[in-house]
């Protein structure tokens, strides 16, 4: 009896140990964001949930922004028992470059608090910069293995500006209502993922052109775009990150380096011919003037008007051995031809190849017609490709339309981009869909809890 007894001890014991285990999941090795692109304003944004894990969540549109580099959404209605404001002087604020001590007259919550370490939250659509309240609160995030989502995790003091409604205007769609800054900075997103789960310090940006949710990788691959079977992140080439001297942030203290992101472009080939410009345009000068960044927030690539010129120019020779006829601009674009004619592959119009030729042995980022070419009426297409005038701050800056359906893996240890081939070659693209329930709520919605595992 006393055998038995210890038996059926031992089982139930065995038992809780294993459910306690099961429960008990190791850290996720990557961590999955949609995103989703806005037709109209040419934007991408994600979703994110903040708030206390005990009671809801509040469901965040957020513009993506490689460049910026905090998070920040509108607190105007934002309710959280689990919010905390960053005092003047903390650490918290000065990890986050905080400088204004802020105060409010108003009653008490979150974005209106006295002696409150101030941030500069920007919004690049508007070029407006105010500063705004630094805090922290939960947020949800979801583990991936690349193909599918896994579970949810609930990260807990995660720093975040607190905004007013005013700088929220012109951001794309009826619902988005923060921003999501990817910069180089320790409150990033992707910065402050990585820290807490202690994942690789890399993300990977797979930015959609259509409906379809694109998707942000945090912490690593392997990336898998069905029906594709093959894991992407093995089919990376790779280019360094430059860093700018100076620093290309709205405000900054003197002697600060960009925190943006920069490569090196060596060349410009259009079907295998090498535009002729000044090389010096693609290097930095003693000013930080120069050189090529990648963008998320400007919609078509924005080249010095040299380059530009000499692109248009080249493009239309060779347009022209394709039997593609030139016609009447129409802005933003400077050529336009007639697509009446033009024939469709899997990577779009039938056009020259644009080939960015980039640092390293035989890295090359191939624009075909899908990226190179933007339809604006009917039988009309153009060089999607914009004049950024005789004297820009940065000689290239690659836009959304350009970086659509190719995987880019930003390697902070490393210091290297790492990227794709277009995806449409291998018959897939960015537009996937990983699980049923992974989709945008509705924007502003409560959000009960879920199953979740919080690691401390």
């Amino acid at each position: 009896m006393t055998s038995r007894q210890t038996f059926t001890t031992l089982f139930i014991f065995s038992l809780l140990s294993f459910t306690y285990a099961a429960f008990k999941q190791p850290k996720p090795t990557a961590i999955l964001f949609p995103i989703r692109k806005n037709q109209s304003a040419l934007q991408y944004y994600t979703n994110f949930e903040a708030g206390s894990p005990d009671h809801s969540y509040t469901n965040i549109d957020a513009l993506i922004d490689l460049g910026a580099q905090l998070v920040w959404f509108d607190c105007t209605s934002y309710v959280s028992s689990s919010y905390k404001r960053a005092s003047c002087g903390s650490n918290r604020c000065k990890k986050a470059n905080g400088s204004p001590c802020l105060g409010c007259n108003s009653a008490p919550r979150p974005g209106c608090s006295n002696n409150t370490c101030g941030v500069f939250a920007y919004n690049p659509l508007r070029e407006y910069l105010t500063p705004q309240e630094l805090g922290e609160d939960n947020i949800r995030v979801y583990s991936t293995n690349g193909l599918s989502v896994g579970l949810s995790y609930d990260l807990p003091k995660f720093q975040l500006s607190c905004a007013g409604s005013a700088i929220v205007e012109g951001l794309p769609g009826s619902y988005t209502r923060g921003l999501a800054g990817f910069a180089r900075t320790q409150v990033s997103l992707p910065s402050q993922i990585s820290s807490f789960f202690k994942l690789a310090k890399k993300f990977a940006l797979c930015l959609p052109s259509g409906k379809g949710l694109g998707n942000v990788f945090i912490g690593g691959g392997p990336y898998f775009m069905p029906p594709d079977t093959e894991d992407y992140s093995l089919s990376l080439v790779h280019t360094p990150l430059v860093v700018n001297p100076v620093s290309t942030a709205p405000i900054y203290s003197e002697g600060d380096p960009s925190d943006e992101y920069f490569i090196n472009v060596k060349e410009i080939e259009i079907a295998g011919k090498r535009l002729a410009f000044s090389p010096s345009l693609l290097s930095f000068d003693k000013n930080g003037v120069g050189g090529t960044k990648i963008s998320t927030v400007v919609p078509y690539t924005v080249l010095q008007s040299s380059i530009y010129k000499r692109l248009v120019k080249d493009f239309t020779t060779e347009a022209a051995l394709y039997n593609i006829k030139r016609v009447k601009s129409v802005a933003p674009f400077g050529a336009c031809f007639n697509s009446k004619n033009i024939p469709n592959t899997l990577t779009g119009l039938a056009v020259p190849n644009i080939d960015l030729v980039l640092e390293g042995s035989t890295v090359r980022m191939r624009l075909y017609g899908a990226n190179s070419m933007v339809e604006v009426k009917k039988n009309v297409v153009c060089l999607a490709f914009i004049d950024g005038g005789d004297e820009p701050r940065t000689s290239i800056v690659l836009g959304g339309h350009q970086l659509e359906n190719y995987i880019f893996e930003f390697d902070l240890a490393a210091e290297r981009l790492g990227l794709t081939s277009s995806l449409l070659v291998w018959n897939t693209s960015c537009s996937q869909s990983r699980d049923q329930n992974y989709k945008f709520m509705p924007a502003g919605a409560r959000i009960q809890n879920r199953n979740r595992l919080e690691i401390k």
